[in-house]
């Protein structure tokens, strides 16, 4: 874009400026000569910006260097906001710290704010993008879209997912773009598939537009057990929606993306310790899996089940998955063992998809049609640094067993807190094999300090002196990996050794999966993650689990883990194919890496009165000031 010589551009500017003169006073301190003036300036900044879009950060500060006033400020904003899309978030943002906002017009403090927010977001603080965004009620319209998106991205980032919904919602109907309005969808839909079941069965609303997305996602969902209906069921929604802003192209590639990826589960070869020392966990994996099949209405596609037995001694299971290839197996579900998927991981090719109730220690696999699935702690002590840090836990302690299990807990869980910003401040390792459990507790609190210097100063007085051990003060939260047996004495312990205030979180294995409301009364306030199945679950699998297998409570999750096991079949395609699929199964909201392991999303809970109550973490705990585009 060439620049208009000065006089060609006060004749463009002209008009328009007395038109807006006539429409309101002027300042007493500034002639019309003077507003010519600043707006003929204005002007040649804005077209000297255009001509050097495509220019590097570095050459809009040379130009701020060789300027003042506003002009400079705007220079350096171009820059900051070059930085950016750079990737390069630290330069932009203290090139952003450099910026005199109040020397700026408002629109300009907007964009400056929108740049800010934008910044906190790339650095993993959502809490404080929000914080920055604008706090004008009223501006352009795509000001408003960027901060709806904005806000949409950091709700979504903490786990708010109904909050970013709904401003998705309120946002669509602004796009001017139908390539924007589809990825506007595409993040609705994602958002949707990731609300657990028992808050998406639960959601309605009275905006017609977002109740539609409520249904379409209900109807979806459903059909990752039975697809039979799906078609019929989104025709019988489009007349119940008929103007709703889901356009037609995404209605019919949902179809397709469901009816592309459906599986044909002929005959499935269940590989299982069925004897030996894994037996009776083996025997829950089993009955979970059969109980799944028979209330399976695909009564006319039902596959075949055969079990086989890798308990027996030295039977080499690649033997066993090719035996049960050579009886017609379409696919495999197992093994079990640790080890075993240790050394499948590193084979190159399955001739049919293997499903595995495990995971290998390392987490790249170089296996084709190798599918990893299982109850893995790690991924439940990453989610507890999620829940605190988005609870403004920042500052944390950590209490786990001496050994691997407690190990691995404690690495996955330091791991993923320091990543979003967490410091950890103490750790202890206790013995879960006696029920004394003071001596770690004292050190992870700094207590012996305390202690030591109680006993130097009574040395030094030469009197007995009454005190109370003062423990550190600088840790908001404690993350405890502890089994319910070992957890109900150490959560006492706590109290007694006068961390009682401090928050505890934990995963699903402080609590035995039924109610036991005297037994774990020392348990209250405790947070922790756990399956769908053993905190809401109320369908008839859980009747059939509580009515035959009442003596085996303690195999409750393996159970649950056979029933998806079965379920998931059907759906490792979809999964694998979209990155927003889930499958919303017994064990948690389950989504696949790019490594071919399954990931759970699970619920949260806590201790009330020995009753562990769950609670929805979707929805954000404030609601943000309404906003809304100027269209005048």
């Amino acid at each position: 874009m060439n620049i208009l010589p000065q006089s060609a551009l006060i004749k463009h500017l002209t008009l328009p400026l007395f038109i807006l003169l006539s429409a309101c006073s002027l300042a007493p301190d500034k002639s019309v000569d003077d507003l010519i003036s600043e707006a003929v300036r204005d002007q040649a900044i804005e077209e000297k910006l255009d001509v050097t879009a495509q220019e590097t950060p570095e050459h809009y500060i040379k130009l701020a260097s060789e300027s003042t006033g506003e002009t400079q400020q705007k220079y350096l904003m171009k820059a900051a906001e070059l930085l950016y899309q750079r990737g390069d978030i630290s330069s932009a943002q203290n090139q952003l710290e450099n910026i005199k906002a109040e020397d700026m017009a408002d629109s300009r403090q907007i964009q400056i704010q929108l740049l800010a927010a934008k910044i906190a977001l790339a650095n993993h603080n959502p809490a404080q993008s929000l914080e920055l965004l604008p706090k004008q009620t009223r501006m352009t319209v795509p000001q408003f879209i960027e901060v709806g998106e904005i806000r949409a991205q950091a709700n979504t980032a903490m786990g708010y997912l109904i909050e970013a919904i709904k401003t998705r919602v309120q946002i669509d109907n602004y796009y001017k773009d139908d390539k924007q309005r589809e990825n506007n969808h595409t993040e609705i839909w994602s958002a949707l598939n990731a609300l657990p079941s028992v808050v998406l069965n639960k959601l309605g609303s009275s905006n017609k537009t977002l109740q539609g997305w409520i249904e379409l996602t209900q109807i979806v969902r459903t059909a990752q057990i039975n697809n039979q209906q799906l078609q019929n069921n989104i025709l019988d929604w489009n007349t119940r929606f008929p103007e709703h802003p889901v356009s037609k192209t995404f209605l019919t590639e949902l179809l397709e993306e469901h009816v592309n990826t459906q599986t044909k589960v002929q005959a499935i070869a269940v590989l299982l310790p069925l004897s030996g020392p894994y037996q009776a966990a083996s025997e829950a994996i089993k009955s979970g899996l059969l109980s799944a099949y028979y209330a399976d209405i695909k009564q006319e596609h039902k596959p075949t089940i055969r079990f086989y037995d890798t308990g027996i001694k030295d039977l080499e299971f690649m033997s066993l998955y090719r035996k049960a290839v050579q009886d017609g197996a379409n696919y495999v579900i197992g093994p079990l063992d640790k080890t075993i998927i240790n050394q499948l991981t590193q084979l190159n090719e399955f001739e049919i998809p293997l499903l595995t109730l495990n995971y290998a220690e390392e987490s790249l696999s170089t296996a084709n049609n190798l599918y990893q699935f299982g109850l893995l702690p790690e991924d439940e002590a990453r989610q507890v640094a999620e829940l605190a840090i988005r609870q403004n836990k920042t500052k944390a302690a950590i209490l786990v067993p001496d050994g691997p299990w407690g190990q691995r807990l404690k690495a996955a869980f330091q791991q993923r807190y320091t990543e979003l910003g967490g410091t950890v401040l103490s750790s202890q390792f206790f013995n879960d094999k006696i029920d004394d459990y003071s001596q770690p507790i004292k050190l992870l609190l700094n207590l012996q300090d305390s202690n030591n210097r109680h006993k130097d100063l009574q040395q030094l007085l030469g009197t007995e002196l009454k005190y109370t051990p003062y423990r550190r003060q600088d840790i908001d939260m404690i993350f405890l990996a502890a089994t319910s047996r070992s957890a109900r004495s150490i959560m006492p312990a706590f109290k007694f050794h006068h961390a009682g205030d401090i928050p505890v979180y934990s995963t699903s294995h402080v609590y035995s999966g039924y109610k036991n409301e005297s037994a774990d009364l020392d348990l209250n306030d405790l947070t922790f993650c756990d399956l769908p199945w053993t905190l809401v679950g109320e369908d008839k699998l859980n009747q059939t689990f509580n009515e035959y297998w009442s003596e085996q409570q303690n195999y409750t999750r393996l159970f649950a883990l056979g029933i998806d096991s079965y379920h998931l079949l059907y759906n490792l395609k979809l999964l694998s194919k979209y990155d927003y699929a889930r499958f919303a199964g017994q064990t948690g909201n389950i989504y696949i890496d790019d490594n071919n392991r399954l990931h759970r999303e699970l619920l949260w809970a806590k201790f009330r009165k020995g009753i562990a109550g769950y609670f929805n973490t979707t929805i954000a705990p404030t609601i943000l000031p309404a906003i809304e585009p100027d269209q005048s």
